[in-house]
């Protein structure tokens, strides 16, 4: 069984991330939305969706930001890539400061050695271990806030 985040060709790795972002972008404020693609080192790249900003039906916008770490390796006949590390992040801007809806990551080094959910919709806010490859894609993302908030 294939992993769900596993190993991609880089050029379809990158042809998902646009087909998305053209696919979610009918919920945009601004739907020319672009990632900014930087090259660290030949082996590592970052992929960062800055504030994106979702209508809702009542008028209020939700902003998004993702980020995303990149594998990228020689492969047998072209460059393979992964994302290894991801933030998610969702929430609003309220007259004071800025409120959280929900945040996907991966473990980090200090804190939640796991994937998990950030859950700020509850009181208390909880997090939730997410199995190892079962954390969400970008498009999975944007239906769970579509299907919550823009209903």
């Amino acid at each position: 069984m294939a992993m769900k985040h596993g190993f991609n060709t880089w050029e379809n790795y990158l042809r998902v991330h646009e087909k998305v972002l053209k696919q979610y972008s009918v919920f945009f404020v601004n739907p020319l939305v672009v990632y900014e693609l930087n090259m660290i080192t030949e082996n590592y790249y970052t992929l960062i969706l800055e504030r994106v900003e979702l209508k809702t039906n009542e008028g209020k916008n939700i902003f998004v930001k993702i980020e995303k770490d990149i594998d990228v390796q020689a492969g047998v006949t072209r460059k393979i890539a992964r994302t290894y590390r991801y933030s998610y992040n969702s929430w609003k801007k309220t007259d004071r400061n800025n409120a959280n809806f929900i945040r996907y990551c991966s473990p980090h080094l200090d804190h939640n050695q796991f994937h998990h959910k950030h859950d700020f919709t509850v009181t208390p806010p909880t997090i939730t271990k997410i199995r190892n490859d079962d954390w969400p894609h970008v498009s999975e993302f944007f239906d769970e806030l579509i299907s919550i908030y823009l209903k």
